[in-house]
């Protein structure tokens, strides 16, 4: 008995071999378009990165200037205390330099007053002094303006005010002493007008420490 067996075609058919090819040409349009993709994604990626360097340097200038500014007040600060320390110097040094000159006219002023003549106030001014008290007597507040032209720094005096004092000021003033024995008290008013000085307010300190008058009063009221 004998077999007979169909032949085998191993070949691919027709279709068999599109299909294959048409499967190929997918993959290779997929990997194409994964390749597309990525090379599209890298520029992105790219960019991400670089705003995110931006917004770090950005925020480091931001945290810079707060701390600049910050400083810059504080400088700003301590230079107008600064300003203001040193002018509170100037100004004290400016009073302790016209302090000793008024403390020697004062004494001079003081020295100058004859018996009898008590002051209540002298005032200084730029170049005028303003003398006011109170004298027994007339003849006591002229001697005291002819004590006090002798005076180097003294340029002229005269007599603002004089007049008789009320009777309850006479009263406080001579205190205990009877009303029989009470003197007449007159209001007097100097003004005193000073030499112009040429030389610095040192060189006149010492002008004026070397010329003080060496004359003494008993009483200085």
């Amino acid at each position: 008995m004998k077999v007979e067996f169909p032949p085998l075609d191993f070949l691919p058919s027709f279709a068999e071999r599109r299909q294959r090819e048409f499967r190929r040409q997918c993959r290779r349009w997929a990997c194409v378009a994964a390749c597309g993709g990525l090379a599209s994604l890298a520029p992105v990626a790219r960019d991400l990165s670089q705003r995110e360097h931006i917004q770090a340097q950005t925020a480091a200038l931001r945290a810079a200037s707060e701390r600049l500014s910050k400083h810059a007040a504080a400088f700003d600060s301590a230079g107008r205390a600064l300003a203001a320390m040193g002018a509170h110097r100037r100004a004290a040094a400016a009073l302790i330099e016209r302090r000793q000159p008024v403390a020697y006219r004062l004494l001079d002023i003081m020295r100058a007053c004859a018996d009898g003549v008590r002051l209540t106030s002298v005032k200084f001014g730029d170049d005028q002094v303003r003398v006011e008290g109170y004298a027994t007597t007339q003849s006591r507040v002229r001697e005291t303006q002819r004590r006090l032209r002798t005076l180097p720094w003294v340029r002229k005096v005269a007599e603002v005010e004089s007049s008789v004092v009320p009777e309850s000021v006479r009263r406080q003033w001579v205190g205990a002493v009877t009303q029989a024995s009470a003197p007449t008290l007159r209001r007097f008013a100097l003004r005193i007008e000073r030499k112009l000085a040429s030389n610095p307010v040192a060189m006149s300190v010492n002008a004026e420490v070397d010329g003080l008058s060496s004359e003494e009063v008993s009483d200085v009221r």
